[in-house]
């Protein structure tokens, strides 16, 4: 659905992957805006925004004060989950906008009895998937978005047990089951530039070359199944 404040494909779909629940924490909320977003669109009661950057968390507090959603919120410094107390009932987290290693870190020190997570990782999403798994977590959604010329991991995670395939780990389960339009083009856009980066530098480093090598494989499966259809 549109947002109300026009956030963007990105920060849209992490308020659409968020459920209609009682409390959900936004950590790292930087300028607040899927803090008012959930508000706004009634998806949570009330909203615990934290953040580590003091400047970050005042302009949310701004954000939050213009559209009249203040009372909604309860704003607070800290890095993770720090700020939040056991008597905070938290239905579920979002954490987006950083590194995959990052938001392992921050669900290394959740709440116990916390599963429900809406993700989005800036890089390393493979690493996270694979710590996901490791880890007693299903993926509800996980999926590719794009925003202008540039994609992005989204991930609806909860308690349970996900068995992924190679592929699945660095791509995410649900591109080669849906959203195909958007993963292609990702796929074959992504495919170009490191071919362009490998016939200009003479060799890739090998975190670039595995990528390019699941990157082929991925263009190949797609291939396969169209040729059969």
């Amino acid at each position: 659905m549109a947002s109300v404040l026009n956030i963007g494909e990105r920060l849209e779909a992490i308020v659409d992957l968020c459920p209609t629940t009682k409390i959900i924490a936004d950590i790292g909320c930087d300028h607040g805006y899927v803090t008012a977003e959930l508000i706004l669109e009634e998806k949570a009661d009330m909203v615990i925004a934290t953040e580590k950057s003091q400047d970050c968390l005042n302009k949310a507090i701004l954000l939050a004060d213009s559209i009249n959603v203040t009372p909604f919120v309860s704003f607070r410094q800290g890095d993770g989950f720090e700020p939040i107390t056991k008597y905070d009932k938290i239905n579920c987290a979002v954490i987006a906008g950083m590194g995959g290693i990052e938001i392992i870190k921050i669900l290394e020190n959740r709440p116990k009895k916390l599963y429900n997570f809406v993700l989005q990782p800036m890089r390393d999403a493979p690493m996270l998937r694979q710590y996901l798994v490791n880890n007693g977590f299903e993926f509800v959604v996980d999926k590719l978005i794009k925003e202008g010329d540039k994609f992005y991991d989204v991930m609806r995670v909860t308690k349970g047990h996900s068995q992924l395939v190679d592929l699945e780990i660095y791509f995410g389960k649900d591109n080669f089951k849906e959203n195909y339009e958007v993963f292609y083009e990702y796929l074959t856009a992504r495919q170009k530039k490191l071919m362009d980066l490998k016939a200009s530098v003479g060799e890739l480093r090998q975190q670039l070359e595995q990528e390019l090598t699941y990157i082929n494989k991925a263009i190949a499966l797609f291939e396969e199944i169209a040729s059969e259809n």
